[in-house]
């Protein structure tokens, strides 16, 4: 299904991401954002703005994007009534009405979250019919009524599967509709292409949830003979191999106290990339010595030698311009140094975590580092954000 030798997908899910972390939306889009990737922060942080914003008016946009934080299953018991309250109210509304232009009636991720902030009234009646007409408004725009179909399956009301196929699968990993191999083949078509300028935030949100999904279910590396496009899949799913790092604010079960690992210098991520790469790899090496050059003895963080591949792991604390160059200078002193003739080593993949998370300037450091003679990709990783300072 996924031709694993494109070593450029990694650069095609970095633009995804990228364009998602820049892109600006409404809140129930957002909400709908952190839904479908399964980032519970994400969500919980949309939730809580929805929710504040209740309080001094009652928007349809709130209502879905409380939707869905109760279709994670999230909500506080404060937020679960008040979402309660506020759908009695909604629920009476005319929609459609003569002269009035069409908002909610024709925004297909509002309908799919109000529908699940509905699933548990006894009267359904008023959405199953808004559903109806909406289904019949939205015509030919195929993306909101993949959005439109995908609401009525919280009211028991299943319809075959309409909407591009990238959506509809990534629906389907949600728990809306089924999971084919022909849909899979087909929203991978759509989700490993670059995204074009100006995508939407949903459109790009489902697109990774796509990639995601696609990937998860093939082989993500060749564990026979991993070649360097390999090594890089590895260190660019970083972020995703950290979904279930152990950052609690609560033990997991009575017996267990709270785990929070913390990620605080460049030891720890050499750590945390040494158990995500040793198994693929087997002759992984960790701070191994170099050859002599002159009077300095070089030691790298992590080295492939079969591959000819040094791991520069470089940890950033700060966020400012100054700091962004600290690390392209400490780079590029230490290419000229690692790639000398007597190392043995042709390139090197260049490891940042940014512990800022100032993922706007992600793009530009990206860039600087691969324009460094010997460097033959960079990857700039964000400290996650359920991981941020002060948890």
């Amino acid at each position: 299904m996924v031709s694993l030798a494109m070593i450029d997908l990694g650069t095609i899910r970095q633009e995804l991401e990228r364009g998602l972390e820049s892109s600006r939306a409404a809140v129930h889009v957002r909400a709908f954002a952190g839904w479908i990737l399964g980032d519970a922060a994400r969500l919980a942080t949309e939730v809580a703005t929805a929710a504040e914003s209740l309080s001094q008016n009652t928007l349809p946009e709130q209502i879905a994007a409380l939707g869905y934080g109760k279709a994670s299953g999230t909500l506080t018991d404060d937020q679960e009534n008040r979402l309660k309250s506020e759908l009695i109210q909604f629920s009476g509304r005319r929609f459609f009405s003569p002269g009035r232009p069409l908002r909610v009636e024709i925004d297909g991720v509002a309908l799919l979250g109000i529908s699940f902030a509905a699933r548990d009234m006894n009267d359904r009646k008023w959405l199953a019919e808004l559903l109806a007409r909406s289904a019949a408004e939205v015509g030919d725009d195929f993306w909101n009524l993949g959005f439109v179909s995908a609401a009525r399956y919280p009211l028991d009301v299943p319809l075959p599967s309409s909407g591009p196929q990238d959506l509809a699968f990534a629906l389907s990993l949600r728990g809306i509709g089924d999971t084919t191999h022909s849909m899979a083949r087909n929203a991978w078509e759509i989700a490993s292409r670059l995204p074009a300028p100006g995508l939407g935030l949903d459109h790009l949100a489902v697109r990774i949830a796509a990639f995601d999904g696609v990937m998860a279910r093939s082989t993500h590396v060749r564990i026979a003979s991993p070649d360097f496009g390999d090594l890089l899949f590895a260190l660019r799913g970083v972020p995703r191999a950290m979904k279930h790092w152990p950052f609690e604010v609560k033990p997991r079960t009575a017996r267990s106290q709270v785990a929070v690992w913390h990620i605080e210098n460049e030891y720890h991520v050499q750590a945390l990339l040494w158990t995500i790469l040793a198994p693929i790899f087997p002759d992984l090496e960790d701070e191994e010595n170099l050859p002599s050059v002159g009077h300095k003895r070089p030691r790298v963080d992590l080295a492939v030698p079969s591959l000819r591949t040094l791991i520069e792991v470089k940890f950033m604390r700060g966020g400012s311009q100054t700091d962004f160059a600290k690390v392209i200078d400490e780079v590029a002193a230490d290419a000229s140094l690692y790639l000398s003739a007597v190392t043995g080593f042709d390139r090197i993949v260049a490891f940042v975590w940014d512990d800022s998370a100032h993922t706007e300037q992600h793009h530009e450091l990206q860039s600087g580092l691969e324009k460094i003679r010997g460097i033959a990709a960079a990857v700039v990783v964000p400290r996650p954000g359920r991981m941020a300072r002060g948890s």
